[in-house]
C-alpha cells in the first residue's frame, strides 16, 4: 500500500508546443535536479459493478497499460482539501485490461464483501487515456516530487472529454513542499486549482451529467465550502461565451460564497482559538489568510488561486478537519463528496 499525496492543476489555456517547453522551462528552474521521462502512452479502464459498488464504497478501481504491460490500482477513502487529494492505494500487476479482485490484499475489503460475485459483475465504465510528460523534481531540501502533464481524453460511451492538467505527488520528504511548488508555478503558468479527479469526471461524463453551479453556505464545512467555490471559479472561467444575464447572475453568486467563506473562517479562528492557544502556528495562519482575504476579488485570477492554495494546505493541518488514512474500503461516502455529487 502507498499513500497517494497529490495536487492537482488544471491548464487554462490550450496545450501546444510553446506552452509544453513553458512548463518543462518552469521544472527545470524550480528545482535543484530534474529527471526527464520519455513521453508516455496511458490507456485506462475504470470498471464498475451495474450497482456501482465501488462508487457507493468511496473508491475507484482501474487498469493500466503503459509500455505493453497492465497494472490494476484500486483507490480507497481518504481526504480532498481543495486542489490536494491524500488517499491510499493499492497497485498490483495484472495479465490484461480486466481487474482481478483477489490479488489485492484481503484486508482491504468490508467483513462480509463477496469478492468473487464482485468480480463477476466488473464492467468496463469508462476510460481516460492521455500522453503524460513527467519528471522527478528534487527541490533544495532533498524533497523529492513527481510532476506530471497530462494530455488527453475521458471517454464514455459516444461521450468524450478533453484532459489537460498537472499533477505535483509527493514521492519522498517534506509534503509542504507541494504546497510551495504548485504556489510558484502557478505565479508562471496559465493554471488553475483543480477539484475533480479524471475518475470522477469519467463517473459524471458516463451518467451524462456536467457541471453546474454548486450551492454552499457558511454552515457548511470549510472543505465542502472551498469545493463548491472551486468549482464554480472554475465555471465563471469557462463562462465568456454565456447570455450576459447568466454571466452576470455568477458574478453576484461568487461574491456572496466568497463573503461566505470568510464568514466560515472567522467561525474556525474562534474554535481553534477556545481549542489552542493564539500563538499556535494553524491560528495565526487563519487570521493571516481572513486578513487577506478582504483585498481579494471573488473572480478567477492568481491571487485568488494563490489564496486558496494557502487554504487548502492549512486545512490539511487542523485536527478538526483531519481524518485518518484507512487501508480498508470505506463502508459508505463522505457527506462532502455525497453533496458535491448531488449538487452536479
Amino acid at each position: 500500500m502507498s499513500i497517494e499525496v497529490e495536487l492537482k492543476l488544471w491548464l487554462t489555456e490550450a496545450m501546444s508546443p510553446s506552452l509544453l517547453s513553458r512548463i518543462q522551462q518552469s521544472w527545470q528552474q524550480l528545482a535543484v535536479k530534474v529527471e526527464l521521462a520519455e513521453p508516455a502512452q496511458l490507456l485506462n479502464a475504470y470498471f464498475e459493478t451495474p450497482d456501482q459498488w465501488f462508487r457507493r464504497h468511496d473508491s475507484g478501481l482501474r487498469s493500466r497499460l503503459k509500455k505493453g504491460r497492465f497494472e490494476q490500482t484500486i483507490k480507497l477513502a481518504g481526504q480532498q482539501q481543495g486542489a490536494a487529494h491524500i488517499r491510499p492505494e493499492y497497485n498490483v500487476p495484472c495479465d490484461s485490461v480486466l481487474p482481478k479482485l483477489s490479488a489485492f490484499p484481503a484486508h482491504i475489503w468490508p467483513e462480509g464483501t463477496a469478492v468473487d460475485v464482485l468480480q463477476q459483475q466488473l464492467q468496463e465504465m469508462f476510460r481516460t487515456d492521455f500522453i503524460r510528460h513527467s519528471a522527478l523534481l528534487t527541490l533544495a531540501d532533498g524533497t523529492v516530487l513527481e510532476a506530471v502533464l497530462d494530455q488527453g481524453e475521458v471517454i464514455a460511451g459516444t461521450s468524450t472529454q478533453p484532459i489537460l492538467e498537472m499533477e505535483l505527488e509527493l514521492v519522498s520528504g517534506d509534503a509542504r513542499q507541494l504546497f510551495q511548488l504548485a504556489r510558484l508555478l502557478c505565479q508562471q503558468l496559465p493554471l488553475a486549482l483543480g477539484f475533480q479527479s479524471k475518475a470522477e469526471r469519467g463517473y459524471l461524463l458516463a451518467q451524462q451529467q456536467v457541471l453546474s453551479w454548486q450551492q454552499s453556505g457558511p454552515e457548511q464545512p470549510l472543505s465542502a465550502q472551498l469545493r463548491a467555490l472551486l468549482q464554480n471559479l472554475w465555471l465563471q472561467q469557462q463562462s465568456h461565451a454565456l447570455p450576459a444575464e447568466l454571466a452576470a447572475s455568477f458574478v453576484v453568486r461568487l461574491k456572496q460564497q466568497w463573503l461566505d467563506l470568510q464568514q466560515a473562517l472567522a467561525q474556525q479562528v474562534l474554535a481553534q482559538q477556545q481549542a489552542l492557544s493564539p500563538a499556535t502556528a494553524p491560528v495565526a495562519t487563519l487570521q493571516a489568510l481572513l486578513a487577506e482575504a478582504k483585498a481579494i476579488a471573488a473572480a478567477p485570477g492568481t491571487g485568488m488561486t494563490l489564496w486558496l492554495l494557502d487554504l487548502s494546505e492549512l486545512l490539511l493541518q487542523l485536527p478538526a478537519d483531519s481524518k485518518a488514512h484507512s487501508t480498508q474500503i470505506s463502508d459508505k461516502k463522505s457527506t462532502d463528496n455525497k453533496s458535491s455529487e448531488e449538487q452536479q
